[in-house]
């Protein structure tokens, strides 16, 4: 059963057990029908904290399971039973253990989630303490060593860190250790490591009667790396570690243990012969005689290999090349590599660490503390399940996305005389399959997937890039051609567990082999995202001019401030006219970008990008700023002052803080509101609660609205009747139809529905003297369009425009 499996039971509304399935049965064997479930469970006397019954199913609750130590998530839904009466089905699910879903969950008032670290550390770790990073105060977790003298009266009288640290390293650390030892324990040293690696050891001598006995601490974080409030130092004798092994090698004997292999790296031929000869009784050893050779062997064994013994001194490819080389690649850097070096500098060992070694061994060997060593880092490696799950999803049986780039990247350089394509599968509105069907049905349609694009790929691979999308490698000469592509996508959507299963994807044929694999799968996703809003094309191909737009995109957001500080964006105004009178009654505020060489962007360039990666936002206050300075300046000049309506984009409309925002702009330049009325496009303003809370706060400041485009999209009348509008703007694509029967007697129609709701009506877009006509007799109020002036820099509108 998988880690995410969940369970779930059934209650009555006295909290009594009625059902359970499978998978709560396996977790929980003392389920028992008829017995309250808190007692069963959490073997209590009253219905539990957590209970999202007791909470008002405010959603799902973690909790600590007071048997097994795990944290869970748990949530109800309330059904009605058989006998008719109201119950609730409660679901729960293993939780991620990440701090802030710790948050909250008392265990006798431990830190449930320290308690989860000591209980993983085990009890080979004889002294165990919290660090807290803000007061370095330090509490004892576990305390079994009863000889430390003046550090035990330091714990007592709860002494800071750096006071307790002094003592011990000066009463027990041998007196060569010293100095290192304080080096590697500094506090703000520990910190500084702590944010670049999750843990660490540190090795050092302690001698007692005469005797020296070899120690490590484990210092390793609680939290993420850049916001972990407390550390975890966990003391052990390498001795007792020794001790442990060879009690597991009797108990054990012949087990796997007794023969996981080992690469030894070492270009020193008589240390490495001599290390092998140690080992060889107890592990199936391979040498490399420097790192290049040790990267070959570890790419074709990494499967095999338990550990890796890794000189740091060699001519070619050193151990920080090696470490350096492998660590950005999950695959081989989740073999633990012991580094053996005969250095003593701190710098050394520091670094090794950062670069993701977890252990050391100091020349010359102790075999018996050689092999301690192995076998405490070894249990990282050992278990085919951890390995099985850091390659594969868990719900499809893929190569999940890191896998993917390590096992494509090798098939690229075993078979690099191929042609290579990449193919991306994206599932259109994969929230509302699973909102409509359950997300049990959304899993079943990603497991089909991938069993379908298994089937489908015969020379490459499959993998699940994450959430709803897939990636896929091939080679060869393989045809792509436009009927194969569409037979293939029928076939998978037609055997689908869902009908009507849309899925979008991108196709990169014959792959630039010299980009870099992440480059590689950004082209298909390039090509899959060009079609993501066209609902008659359900694939696309990766081409140069995707590459160069993607350039621009990319050269556009780049120069977004830099356009902003240089007023790089300029406001042009396209006039309105009164349709009786053919007067000016307003403008509308369109914004163009001229670049600091004299060059101009277009709109439909920028202003789409803009609306999707958020900057659209900063930009329409701009735009907004500047029509309130213009409104001020004619103000002080004494000209007419005409309403001058600004665009507000969806985003900008959900944007935090932005009614006030703009009020604060309108009343800083001194402006009435009615000034700088605002549009909303009828997509925009669609209706809904918060749609409707939005547009009654902007009237309630002072604010105009103006209904834009409508007519282009999915009008809603329903938005017509509860939003508060003042003028409805027919789009061009409406006015283009005017001269057709059916086409005049809409506008007709939508302009009487305007005028009765109170509404004013503006036709955009014309462009004749018979569009003009046609309007004047359906009586619309206000005309904007070519016909009367295209848009103008607002310095010539003002000169020529408000004098008329």
């Amino acid at each position: 059963m998988g880690k995410n499996a969940s369970g779930m039971y059934v209650i009555d509304a006295d909290y009594n057990i009625v059902s359970y399935n499978h998978a709560a049965e396996i977790i929980y064997p003392e389920l028992k029908k008829g017995e309250k479930c808190y007692r069963c469970l959490m073997h209590e006397e009253n219905p539990c904290a957590e209970c999202p019954v007791v909470n008002g199913i405010e959603g799902p609750k973690n909790y600590l399971e007071p048997k097994q130590k795990v944290l869970r998530s748990i949530d109800a839904v309330e059904i009605q039973l058989e006998s008719g009466e109201l119950g609730h089905a409660m679901i729960f699910s293993a939780a991620e253990a990440t701090e802030e879903a710790y948050r909250g969950i008392t265990n006798n008032g431990e830190n449930p989630l320290l308690l989860g670290i000591i209980n993983v550390l085990g009890k080979d770790y004889s002294n165990i303490y919290s660090l807290d990073c803000a007061t370095h105060k330090i509490q004892i977790c576990r305390f079994h060593n009863h000889v430390l003298g003046r550090v035990s009266e330091s714990l007592i009288c709860e002494e800071p860190y750096e006071k307790v640290m002094d003592i011990y390293i000066e009463d027990n650390v041998a007196s060569e250790d010293q100095t290192r030892m304080r080096q590697m324990m500094d506090f703000e040293k520990i910190c500084q490591r702590l944010k670049k690696v999750s843990q660490f050891m540190v090795h050092y001598r302690v001698r007692r009667d005469g005797i020296t006995h070899y120690y490590y601490v484990k210092c390793a974080r609680i939290g993420k790396a850049d916001d972990f409030e407390a550390i975890v130092l966990a003391f052990a004798n390498e001795d007792m570690d020794v001790q442990h092994s060879e009690m597991e090698s009797i108990l054990e004997p012949g087990g796997p243990s007794s023969r996981r292999k080992l690469l030894i790296i070492e270009d020193n031929e008589l240390n490495r012969k001599l290390l092998a000869e140690l080992l060889e009784d107890s592990y199936e050893v391979m040498t490399a005689v420097n790192g290049e050779e040790g990267l070959k062997l570890l790419g074709e064994n990494y499967r095999d290999i338990s550990a890796i013994l890794l000189d740091v001194s060699m001519p070619i490819c050193d151990g920080f090349q090696f470490l350096d080389r492998i660590r950005d690649d999950v695959m081989l850097s989740s073999v633990p590599v012991i580094v053996i070096t005969g250095s003593n500098r701190p710098e050394d060992e520091v670094r090794c660490l950062e670069l993701g070694a977890v252990d050391f061994i100091r020349k010359p060997y102790n075999v018996r503390i050689v092999k301690g060593k192995i076998n405490s880092v070894i249990k990282l490696r050992e278990s085919a399940i951890v390995l099985s799950a850091l390659e594969y999803d868990e719900l499809t049986g893929l190569y999940i996305r890191q896998a993917f780039f390590h096992h494509a990247k090798t098939l690229m350089r075993v078979k690099k005389d191929q042609k290579f394509h990449v193919v991306v599968a994206d599932v259109k509105n994969f929230k509302w399959i699973n909102g409509t069907y359950g997300e049990k049905t959304g899993d079943q349609v990603l497991a089909y997937l991938g069993e379908a694009y298994k089937s489908q790929v015969h020379s490459g691979m499959v993998a699940r890039y994450g959430g709803d999308q897939f990636v896929a490698i091939v080679y060869g000469d393989l045809n792509f051609g436009k009927d194969k592509v569409e037979a293939a996508i029928r076939k998978i959507a037609e055997q689908a567990p869902i009908s009507n299963l849309s899925v979008n994807y991108g196709i990169y044929e014959n792959v630039d082999k010299t980009l870099p694999l992440t480059l590689i799968c950004d082209r298909a996703f390039l090509a899959m995202k060009s079609i993501q809003n066209d609902y008659e094309h359900s694939f696309a191909f990766y081409d140069e001019e995707m590459g160069r737009k993607h350039i621009r995109d990319r050269m556009m957001e780049n120069e977004f401030d830099e356009a902003i500080r240089n007023e790089e964006f300029v406001v042009y105004l396209q006039p309105k006219y009164n349709v009786v009178t053919e007067e000016i009654a307003g403008a509308e505020a369109l914004v163009r970008w001229k670049k600091k060489d004299g060059s101009m962007v277009s709109p439909g360039e920028f202003i789409p990008l803009y609306e999707k990666d958020g900057l659209i936002v900063r930009l329409d206050e701009y735009v907004f700023n500047k029509v309130c300075e213009i409104q001020k300046t004619l103000m002080r000049s004494e000209k007419k002052l005409i309403p001058i309506s600004v665009n507000l984009s969806r985003a900008s409309i959900h944007y935090e803080n932005m009614i006030l925002r703009y009020v604060h702009i309108v009343e800083e330049n001194g402006i009435p509101f009615f000034a700088v009325p605002i549009e909303l496009t009828e997509t925009a303003a669609l209706y809904n609660v918060q749609i409707k809370e939005l547009t009654e706060k902007m009237v309630n400041a002072g604010f105009e609205l103006h209904m834009d485009d409508f007519g282009s999209g999915y009008s809603s009348m329903t938005s017509l009747n509860q939003l508060p509008f003042d003028t409805l703007k027919l789009d061009k694509s409406l006015i283009d139809y005017i001269e057709n029967p059916r086409g005049k007697e809409v506008i007709r129609h939508t302009i009487a529905l305007a005028h009765s709701l109170g509404m004013q009506v503006l036709a955009e877009g014309v462009e004749t003297a018979s569009q003009v006509n046609i309007l004047r007799e359906l009586n619309c109020d206000e005309i904007q369009g070519f016909y009367y002036s295209r848009p103008v820099l607002w310095e010539e509108f003002c000169t020529d425009f408000i004098g008329k």
